[in-house]
């Protein structure tokens, strides 16, 4: 993991990442996956050429800014792949503000860590495909080690107290209704399931670039898929 926390873009003002708060997001530098579709693709190589955003700008920043917001969202990239993210989110409590945090689960023992010392007030994890199949959906191979932490991850964010989502981007020729059958029977009985409509255009694989989307009528038919493992499932634009 990186020591140093970089981060690379800041979006000061939101009124969609953070459900019924607003918010000011941050997008960390890297990523331990290779998502073929992800539409942030600049952010998934752990260095980039851009400048990053000086730490003393932000805590400046937050101080004229935390009567303005609700909240702040930790994204990506993956933020757990920075270890000093537990001291950069304390921090941010500090301020007396909501933090939203988005993962990819890999990180089992820092996000453990994170939840149980209440650091965070909402949770968002990504589910790539069923987790025996995972490296299918992720761009890279998987070890048993890391399928774990990402199992265990599902589990402890489905059993916590704090508010949380599950959410999966679902990709023609990728995510199937056998896929998505597969995927709702690991995440059986969640309170709080996205399914997330490929958008085509700047994406990680050039390959993808002019994918077509879901229909809404296919989505619907996804949705049902879930709410037949009582999954309340919901579709994001």
């Amino acid at each position: 993991m990186n020591n140093k926390i970089k981060i690379s873009g800041i979006q000061k003002t939101s009124l969609i990442d953070y459900p019924d708060y607003i918010s000011t997001v941050l997008f960390t530098q890297g990523c331990n996956m290779n998502c073929p579709y992800c539409h942030n693709p600049e952010l998934i190589v752990k260095e980039n050429d851009n400048e990053y955003l000086k730490l003393p700008y932000f805590w400046e920043y937050l101080k004229r800014r935390a009567d303005l917001i609700d909240g702040v969202v930790i994204t990506g990239g993956e933020p757990l792949i920075h270890s000093s993210i537990y001291n950069f989110i304390k921090n941010i409590k500090k301020h007396d503000l909501l933090v939203k945090l988005d993962t990819n689960g890999t990180n089992y023992e820092l996000l453990k860590r994170i939840i149980e010392d209440s650091l965070i007030d909402y949770v968002a994890m990504d589910i790539k495909g069923p987790i025996e199949e995972y490296g299918n959906f992720c761009g890279i191979k998987l070890n048993n080690t890391t399928k774990e932490n990402i199992k265990k991850s599902r589990d402890l964010i489905l059993n916590t107290d704090i508010d949380y989502e599950l959410r999966t981007t679902i990709v023609p020729g990728m995510h199937t209704k056998d896929v998505l059958r597969k995927i709702a029977a690991q995440t059986m009985g969640c309170s709080n399931y996205y399914l997330q409509n490929f958008r085509s255009g700047k994406v990680n694989d050039p390959d993808y670039a002019e994918k077509r989307s879901f229909s809404e009528d296919e989505i619907k038919k996804f949705i049902k898929i879930f709410e037949d493992y009582d999954i309340e499932a919901k579709i994001r634009a």
